[in-house]
């Protein structure tokens, strides 16, 4: 992502979360088996993705206990944990005026002690193994979360209900101080003087003052400084009862348990009061408005952004798939007027940043240092201009749709991920299973369906962010909870089964590994070549990651202009990495696919092209870029670090420099390649629903005849330990 992007989308991602009141006939138990929903028919029965989808079942149950908690219980018992979520509607777009910073703040002193546990709520949880935990809050949300074992449920329940009903009780002017100061700090690590102002900025030039988004959600210094204890008292009284919070309980949990555990330690918990839903208020900006800034930044970068309806609609749901058809390939409108061909830009993105008020929907451009930034703006203007008219391209909107199935689908390979989908549904629309309407608008809108949207919002005043380098219910049941101590936690007594480990040697020199996960239709990925920075080799330092980070540039049968492309119909996204022993080439695809993916990822390793343009292209930016980041102390820290600790002649200590990068060049990369990857040097695994022959034969037809740089198997051990100078007393 761009610097601008990274602004923009800094100020405008906000976590999705709606109020909508729940129906009476929604409060109710509601046990449901589904499947996705059959839409699109036509486009469906041609993608692998969606077929696998709409044949899965969602099994969920969702219930409201008498004091309002709703509880959602996804059961799934591949793993003996689960994941506890409690979620409170409530985000700093409640804040009153003067209080900014405050949902946050309260975040943080939920951490704190209660009237029946003293100590951090870390502290139980940790002493029993547990270690992911935490919250966070948005403008929407406040959410409290851990993964626990099964037979820590009861210690999870007790901690989550106990700071529900009694934070109040040890909450005290020293507890709100110490919490104050840690949350001042991350304001300050987290913004300079100059991010904040440009956010304040922003935020005012895109919302009327009495928005719920027009401040921030970390807050001011002053509102920070001026929250007091009857604040604290206030806020939880009017936002931390149950009938505003919903509970998860996502893993190796029943139906019936869940009920009886969460009747049982919530019993006692007030019911408060639900927050009423804020109307959707989609802010006009009757005029163009412009900001200018000044950052620490080498690039230019120019941000277009437009107030648009929230994403629990149909329309923001179609201006996010429209946004996703915008840039990413060489042929998608941004990419083409703006990047490809030695285009005036470095890299362009679209983002539709959604949020429970309003969504907002971003364009934002990284502008080479050479190029005139009134002829860029031309330039995107024209392109914009020409895909409102058109609408989105019928075979990038289904690529976009196909790669989105494929992200839902893997989903249901972590309780945790596919419950917070059914939560996240609860608090946008009242319904778990909302993320399945909001895939019934995608499929069944046509590219004219989504431009017409598209021209209706995005036809309108913006807002451009220019960005420049700087001059150089029932009341509780009182004691029906033991609070005078914690629940004894039972013993372990589930053991973990790891599937078999299969392996053969190919008569090439090649290894294949296969664990084979066959309960959902993935496959997981890695070629692994024995190579890295710890070779004996003399390469230049950066080489071997910067070799392998320019593979899918482009290849002897794909080259630049249609590798992106590829990728996107084949819906993988590779990772090619280099670290200290092993380099590797890492994705993911549906097992109806692998066939076909591993075909075109083979021919990339087998005969990558390395085209001069894009060497050059990367090696413009050595400068710019080493500008950035040694203005930046944190990023400086690890180089720093490395060269203390290890010393220069220590292989650890090697560490790139723009002079080092400076000296890559084509005929380094070749030689390398040509060195360290052949398939006697290459171990391929596989993980997911493929079996050993299967793998075993997709590797042989992939690599046939690949030999010409064969060599043997390199084992690489750890270089030693830099011996400390000596030292006279």
């Amino acid at each position: 992502m761009t610097n601008a992007a990274k602004l923009t989308a800094g100020l405008l991602m906000m976590t999705v979360s709606a109020l909508a009141m729940e129906p009476a006939a929604a409060r109710q138990p509601a046990r449901r088996t589904t499947t996705g929903p059959k839409v699109a028919a036509v486009r469906a029965a041609a993608d692998p993705a969606a077929v696998a989808l709409d044949k899965l079942k969602i099994h969920y149950e969702k219930f409201t206990l008498p004091n309002g908690l709703t509880v959602i219980v996804y059961p799934d018992h591949s793993l003996k944990k689960i994941y506890v979520s409690t979620t409170y509607r409530v985000g700093s777009k409640d804040e009153p005026e003067g209080k900014s910073g405050f949902a946050h703040l309260f975040e943080h002193l939920m951490f704190q002690e209660t009237s029946n546990r003293k100590g951090e709520f870390f502290t139980p949880l940790r002493e029993n193994g547990v270690f992911k935990m935490n919250g966070n809050t948005t403008t929407d949300r406040t959410r409290y979360f851990e993964s626990v074992p099964t037979n820590e449920l009861d210690l999870a329940l007790w901690m989550e209900s106990d700071r529900m009903q009694y934070l109040l009780g040890a909450i005290d002017q020293a507890a709100l101080d110490s919490q104050r100061a840690v949350v001042k700090n991350e304001k300050r690590q987290g913004e300079t003087p100059t991010s904040a102002a440009q956010s304040d900025a922003f935020l005012s030039a895109m919302y009327p003052k009495r928005h719920p988004y027009a401040h921030g959600v970390i807050g001011s210094m002053t509102d920070l400084d001026n929250a007091s204890v009857a604040d604290v008292q206030s806020w939880f009284e009017s936002y931390y009862g149950a009938a505003n919070a919903i509970l998860l309980l996502a893993g190796d949990i029943d139906v019936a348990t869940a009920r009886e555990k969460v009747g049982h330690y919530f019993k006692d918990v007030r019911p408060g009061q639900r927050i009423q839903e804020i109307a959707e208020w989609v802010p006009a900006i009757t005029e163009g408005r412009r900001l200018r800034f000044h950052s620490k930044t080498t690039n230019r970068q120019i941000s277009r952004s437009w107030p648009v309806p929230h994403a629990h609609g149909r329309e923001g749901v179609l201006l996010n798939a429209f946004a996703a058809t915008l840039f990413g390939t060489a042929d998608s409108p941004l990419d083409r007027a703006l990047v490809e061909n030695g285009g005036p830009a470095l890299s362009v993105n679209a983002i539709f940043a959604d949020s429970q008020v309003n969504g907002v929907f971003s364009v934002n451009v990284e502008v080479k240092p050479d190029a005139d930034l009134a002829a860029v703006e031309r330039k995107l203007d024209a392109a914009m201009a020409g895909a409102l008219r058109n609408g989105p391209d019928a075979k990038a909107l289904g690529q976009y749709l196909s790669n989105k199935d494929e992200a839902l689908l893997s989903a249901f390979v972590d309780p945790e991920s596919m419950g917070g989908i059914l939560e996240a549904g609860e608090l946008e629309a009242g319904d778990p299973l909302f993320f399945q309407k909001t895939r019934g608008w995608e499929h069944a809108a046509s590219p004219a369906d989504i431009g017409a949207v598209a021209r209706k919002w995005l036809g309108r005043p913006h807002l451009t962010t220019e960005t420049l380098p700087e001059p150089r219910l029932q009341p509780a049941v009182a004691g029906s909870v033991d609070r005078t101590k914690l629940p004894a936690v039972p013993p372990t007594v589930a053991t973990v089964t790891f599937p078999p480990i299969e392996q053969a040697t190919l008569a090439n020199g090649a290894k294949v590994v296969v664990l084979r996960r066959p309960k959902l239709p993935l496959v997981d990925v890695s070629i692994q070549f024995a190579t890295g920075k710890f070779i004996d080799r003399p390469y230049v330092p950066g080489l071997a990651g910067f070799t392998f980070g320019r593979l899918f540039d482009a290849s002897a049968r794909f080259p630049a202009e249609r590798m992106a492309g590829r990728m996107r119909e084949l819906s993988i996204f590779p990772g090619a990495v280099s670290g200290a022993r092993r380099s590797s080439i890492r994705f993911s695809t549906i097992s109806p696919r692998l066939d076909e993916v591993m075909d075109f990822v083979s021919e990339v390793v087998r005969e990558p092209a390395f085209p001069q343009r894009k060497i050059d292209e990367y090696m413009a930016q050595v400068g710019p870029s080493y500008d950035t980041f040694e203005a930046n102390p944190g990023g400086a820290q690890d180089t720093l670090f490395s060269l203390a600790l290890w010393g220069t002649d220590h292989p650890n200590g090697k560490v790139d420099t723009r002079e080092t990068m400076r000296q890559i060049d084509r005929r380094k990369m070749l030689e390398f390649y040509q060195n360290e990857l052949a398939p006697t040097n290459m171990t391929v695994y596989f993980v997911g629903d493929v079996t050993l022959a299967h793998a075993r034969a997709l590797v042989e037809k992939s690599f046939a005849g690949w030999h010409l740089h064969a060599k043997p198997a390199r084992t690489i051990d750890a270089p030693p330990p830099r011996q400390p100078a000596s030292r006279s007393s």
